[in-house]
């Protein structure tokens, strides 16, 4: 039992380590992710600014929302199709619509400095903000429960040379954070998968108890049985060594505790060494008896 106990303890903490080791593994992963789609939008972003814009033909879509958009200077082509610049600001909100219409990939930039009002953070990404603008590097946390949980994500925006066109009247400069990139996508993909690597944790380690006990099990009755025959044989021993009650005529033995005068209580010497002990009898006569039950003479 104590055995059992011990193997059940061990199995119980693997399970646990390796459990919390997978769900560290899938956080990970879709941190991994985020990051990936973070460096993607900041190759854009960087990209457009570095370029002063990007000019698009104007469209309604895109004067849906003029708040996140520059006015300045629209241009038309010799054909007369009029073009506006697009900044990296919007551009990023252009690609966040289409990431969420298409993949359900929530994208938001924001800063304790806002220019708009659009970018006003939530309450996770105004404590995830002010951690990056004291030096975190990157802010991860699965939020929710079931199907509606979600990975969020935020990383900081560093001003460049080519962001102070921009945001240079705030007072940034070249290196400081000016905010952060927020991503926000469902989670349930990776609880998903993560239930089925925690089912086969279950199910591994399930199979290993049982293999244990049984092991325990079969080594352990033999061990038991060894003992307890050990013990039977020390105990005949220890009556051998007793005060036995031995018949002076026939040399039978009487039972320990048995009725003198019953007949039954009393065994041949073998038969009770025998079942006492390893030991096993062969029959013959000796000279004497030889002379006296048969009447033959011994020689040598």
């Amino acid at each position: 039992m104590i055995v059992a106990v011990l193997l059940l303890a061990v199995l119980a903490l693997s399970l646990y380590f390796d459990v919390v080791r997978a769900r560290q593994q899938y956080e990970e992963l879709a941190t991994a992710v985020a990051r990936s789609i973070f460096r993607q939008l900041l190759i854009v972003r960087e990209w457009t600014s570095r370029h002063g814009g990007v000019y698009v033909p104007k469209t309604e879509d895109l004067d849906r929302t003029p708040d996140l958009r520059e006015l300045s200077e629209d241009v038309f082509t010799k054909d007369g199709r009029g073009l506006t610049r697009i900044h990296p600001e919007y551009m990023t909100k252009l690609i966040a619509d289409i990431m969420n219409d298409e993949d359900r990939i929530r994208i938001d930039v924001t800063s304790s400095k806002l220019t708009s009002m659009a970018n006003a953070p939530d309450p996770w990404e105004r404590g995830a903000l002010d951690r990056i603008e004291r030096g975190s590097e990157e802010e991860s946390a699965i939020v929710g429960r079931d199907r509606s949980t979600t990975f969020r994500y935020m990383a900081p925006l560093k001003t460049e040379e080519s962001c102070l066109g921009c945001h240079g009247k705030q007072g940034y400069r070249v290196g400081d954070v000016r905010g952060g990139l927020a991503i926000s996508f469902s989670y349930s993909p990776f609880q998903k998968a993560l239930r089925k690597n925690e089912t086969q944790i279950y199910l591994v380690h399930l199979l290993f108890l049982a293999i244990g006990l049984a092991m325990v099990y079969f080594f352990g009755t033999k061990l038991i049985n060894g003992i307890v025959r050990l013990q039977e044989a020390l105990s005949r021993v220890k009556t051998l060594e007793g005060l036995l009650p031995i018949c002076a005529s026939c040399k039978k033995i009487r039972l320990a505790e048995a009725d003198p005068r019953n007949q039954e209580s009393w065994i041949p010497v073998e038969s009770f060494i025998g079942e006492r002990t390893d030991a096993q009898f062969s029959h013959g006569f000796c000279p004497e008896c030889l002379k006296r039950l048969y009447n033959w003479e011994y020689r040598k």
